[in-house]
């Protein structure tokens, strides 16, 4: 895991591994301003970021918004968990994270300072995906006040998001063998044999993990049928190809 960190300076160096990742994040550790989720009216928030989704994919439908609205919700939350402990040794409070919501998408958050805890990996794992789960099932409550969401497949996207996060780290660490780690994060945060990961060759010769999904997250309805590369609605061989390319390129 690298040279040990106080939390103050693992808290610092998260923010900026955030910042280097995914330039023009607002990404802090202060206080959630008025306006955006977790500042105290999350229902109303909710119901703006589905209506400006549903303004900019009209022809979509009414499934693809609701469902676009969820991945934008969680995407943060697990990102954020994931990469603190992964990275910085450290379980962050993303159970009261504060999140901006703009334009129909979610991008910046805020979470409590001097709040993470250090233990050993299992624990902040364990820790982490409870956290993860937790605001997760809030956030569906909202959203299915305003536009229901089958539990299925809402939790399945969410297990993609988890494993994605780790197939993502391992592209950029390696060393770090976090995919190793796969099935205890979905199994502490409720959602085991939800998603799952396979691996295939790239073109190097070296062995890389992919996402093996289970649920379309619909984009082909906005995007004149296309199908992400690992959209299962595709033959799984073909997926694994399109994954082998990306990674091939990418990895």
């Amino acid at each position: 895991m690298g040279v040990a960190l106080d939390r103050a300076e693992a808290e610092t160096a998260f923010i900026d591994a955030v910042r280097t990742a995914m330039p023009g994040i607002d990404a802090e550790f202060s206080e959630t301003p008025s306006g955006w989720l977790g500042a105290g009216d999350d229902g109303s928030v909710v119901a703006r970021l589905h209506g400006e989704i549903a303004s900019a994919y009209a022809p979509a439908g009414r499934a693809y918004h609701a469902v676009r609205s969820w991945s934008m919700l969680v995407w943060q939350p697990a990102m954020a968990g994931i990469m603190a402990v992964h990275g910085q040794n450290i379980a962050l409070p993303i159970d009261r994270m504060g999140q901006c919501v703009a334009d129909g998408g979610v991008y910046g958050f805020r979470l409590a300072p001097g709040e993470s805890l250090r233990t050993d990996l299992a624990g902040m794992i364990e820790l982490t995906a409870v956290r993860i789960r937790a605001i997760a099932d809030h956030l569906y409550a909202e959203l299915c006040a305003i536009s229901p969401v089958k539990e299925k497949i809402a939790f399945r996207l969410l297990a993609d998001r988890i494993l994605g996060t780790l197939v993502h780290l391992h592209a950029h660490e390696p060393h770090l063998d976090v995919c190793a780690h796969a099935d205890r994060w979905l199994d502490a945060a409720g959602l085991s044999g939800m998603s799952a990961l396979a691996d295939v060759r790239l073109e190097s010769g070296a062995l890389h993990p992919v996402l093996d999904r289970k649920q379309c997250c619909l984009h082909y309805l906005c995007e004149s049928g296309a199908l992400c590369q690992s959209c299962p609605k595709q033959p799984r061989a073909l997926r694994m190809e399109r994954m082998q390319a990306y990674w091939s390129a990418h990895a």
